[in-house]
């Protein structure tokens, strides 16, 4: 371990940083003192952060049940906030404090399942077999406004309170729920897929059965691709490119070697190229490079961790962050891949790297 000495109070030890395994051969601090990094016999490099200034104060809300998720609006002016109680709360954000707005009841459970529209305009909550879409509270008769767009009823994000636009009921399990970039169409993922065109009063238009339990859906950034996964059923990958629902079809299936529980598409940088990654209980993030012109995929990169992977989000900048089962975060710097070049073309010694840490 490492000790820390304040040397304001007599050189006495103030905190003890365990490194669990690491032998220390050299420290440095940050010229502001605000990390401190390490390095030892395992070559490996520990950046330790020494201030909390980062760390915002005067926010913070508390849940009678465990809280299954959490997810902001679009503008971040509104978060959704849903425990196993079954009760999702909306709370909207001011400068020292959140201040409820609404709140509805689903089933009670373990599962759920909260999604945004991208231009914020409504909100999606599946939980078991039931699915609420709720926006901006509006005339009934006027619910929803088809612009050839999708529905553009005014911003959640706006003045007016929420309310319940739609409930659908009696849906097969609902796992996960992923909304396409222009907001109009919505994938509901349980043991089947289903589209909803939110221009057609969120009715179903398109459906795919017997596919498995799926885990996991993700549209890709610019719309052209869903991909799914799961149990049985390994990965499944759609061609959503046409504007027209009935010629969406399947491209191919990828096999997985256990469950699937988390899927995220990189940034879109380049015609032709798509990169997904995916993870679950085999304990390792993969990267696979999808050539959309030639119908052919490779996997780009494997990163193994200690623990499954639950969740995986994607950046702009080429971050890749995995949430592990075993309470830790990995983060994985893909920038290499935003060049728009396909690994195959590269030079070699930038095909399948990734920085870890």
């Amino acid at each position: 371990e490492v000790t820390i000495l304040d040397v304001a109070n007599n050189w006495k030890s103030t905190l003890n940083i365990e490194l669990k395994g690491l032998v220390p051969l050299s420290a440095k601090w940050h010229p502001k003192d605000q990390f401190l990094a390490l390095t030892g016999q395992d070559n490996s490099v520990i950046a330790i952060e020494t201030t909390n200034a980062r760390h915002i104060k005067g926010h913070y809300l508390q849940s009678i049940s465990p809280v299954l998720q959490v997810e902001f609006s679009p503008d971040g002016q509104i978060l959704a906030v849903g425990n196993e109680a079954g009760v999702v709360s909306f709370y909207r954000s001011n400068k020292s404090s959140f201040v409820t707005t609404y709140e509805i009841v689903l089933a009670e459970g373990s599962s759920q399942s909260i999604v945004w529209s991208p231009n914020g305009s409504y909100v999606m909550v599946g939980s078991s077999d039931t699915l609420a879409i709720i926006g901006q509270a509006t005339d009934p008769h006027k619910r929803t406004t088809n612009s050839g767009n999708g529905s553009r009823p005014p911003s959640t994000s706006g003045g007016g309170s929420l309310g319940i636009r739609k409930v659908i009921r009696d849906v097969d399990t609902i796992s996960t729920i992923s909304i396409h970039i222009g907001s109009r169409f919505a994938a509901i993922v349980g043991e089947s897929i289903s589209i909803l065109d939110a221009a057609n009063d969120f009715n179903f238009v398109k459906r795919w059965d017997d596919l498995g339990p799926m885990y996991a859906s993700a549209w890709s950034l610019d719309g052209t691709w869903l991909a799914t996964t799961g149990v049985n059923s390994g990965m499944v990958i759609l061609d959503t490119s046409s504007e027209s629902v009935t010629h969406w079809h399947t491209v191919f299936t990828l096999d997985c070697e256990d469950a699937g529980n988390a899927l995220a598409w990189g940034p879109s940088v380049a015609e032709g190229l798509q990169y997904l990654a995916f993870g679950g209980d085999n304990q390792k993030v993969t990267i696979i490079e999808i050539r959309t012109n030639d119908g052919t995929w490779e996997t780009v990169l494997e990163v193994k961790r200690s623990g499954a992977i639950h969740a995986l989000d994607w950046s702009d900048s080429g971050l890749l962050a995995a949430a592990v089962g075993d309470g830790t975060v990995t983060i994985i710097d893909l920038g290499y891949l935003n060049s728009g070049t396909a690994v195959n073309e590269m030079d070699y010694n930038w095909q399948r790297q990734g920085i870890t840490c």
